[in-house]
């Protein structure tokens, strides 16, 4: 039996999650991440993950981990 498919914003919550989680490692508290959806024309939906805004300091330490090759 196979296991029922995902839908697109099933996928984007999750990815979002792992950047919220990502995020929360190195020590960055913001709010979650978002999941929009947009309707196209003929109804097709695009899903996209909007990641949290952040502050200058959560930038740069954000930036500093990425140059020092954390995850």
């Amino acid at each position: 039996m196979t296991s029922p498919a995902r839908t697109p914003y099933q996928v984007c919550t999750d990815a979002g999650a792992e950047l919220d989680a990502a995020l929360r490692a190195i020590g960055i508290n913001t709010d979650p991440s978002t999941v929009h959806v947009t309707t196209w024309v003929d109804d097709m939906r695009l899903h996209r993950v909007a990641p949290p805004h952040l502050t200058p300091n959560q930038t740069a330490l954000l930036a500093e981990q990425l140059k020092a090759g954390q995850p």
